[in-house]
């Protein structure tokens, strides 16, 4: 799947000579900003699913670009933008809280094809050391310039099999650990993983947040 971006930039354009002598009599005014016409932001991610059976030998790996679903988009304007005070309008755009970050990651056995309308993992897995976890987090701030500069998030979360073998055939990043009640960020199938009691099964998230090119100068 090809990776899936979130635009969080707009086109930009200003008009100079604004409030012109045409406009309610008014001369001498004019617009000196400087723009580029365009200023985009954006936000992929990839996803790597490592198997290791007990004695920490890899028995399978996958990699993908993920798909970022519409919920998690709708979550991530609402944390940005929806802080407590002032006017506001339109509906709650976001499924399950937003009071912490996307940093729980949940596997799951379902195959179906991921769409950008999910707002959960097709059967997420619950038990036995399955469940979802609160991952670890590095952090990798953007300190260059132009649009090749990112910054980075990078969550990793193991799960340890204590039940029957168990397939293994999706992931989630989400903001809660109740399957009811959280938000998904993003989602990602894979071809089956067999997990056996005592295999561990490790998946890092990958967030890239950049490619921000040109802004507005006043």
């Amino acid at each position: 799947m090809s990776t899936t971006t979130l635009v969080l930039g707009v086109a930009l354009a200003v008009v100079a000579g604004l409030f012109s002598s045409t406009i309610f009599g008014i001369t001498g005014i004019k617009s000196d900003a400087q723009t580029s016409t365009t200023a985009t932001g954006l936000i992929t991610g990839h996803v790597v699913t490592t198997l290791t059976d007990s004695d920490g030998n890899i028995k399978a790996y996958r990699q993908s670009d993920n798909l970022i679903v519409n919920n998690g988009e709708n979550c991530v304007s609402k944390m940005l933008f929806g802080a407590s005070g002032g006017g506001s309008t339109g509906s709650n755009v976001c499924t399950g809280a937003i009071t912490e970050g996307f940093r729980y990651i949940a596997i799951g056995n379902s195959s179906t094809a991921v769409t950008s309308a999910d707002t959960g993992l097709g059967a997420e897995l619950t038990a036995s050391g399955l469940g979802a976890k609160f991952s670890t987090i590095t952090w990798t701030n953007s300190t260059g310039s132009g649009s090749g500069t990112t910054a980075q998030a990078v969550m990793a979360a193991t799960f340890t099999n204590s039940g029957s073998t168990q397939a293994v055939r999706e992931s989630g990043l989400f903001n809660g650990t109740n399957a009811s009640t959280n938000g998904m960020f993003a989602r990602q199938t894979f071809s089956d993983i067999t997990m056996n009691n005592g295999d561990s099964l490790t998946v890092q998230w990958t967030i890239n947040i950049g490619g921000t090119a040109n802004a507005l100068t006043p």
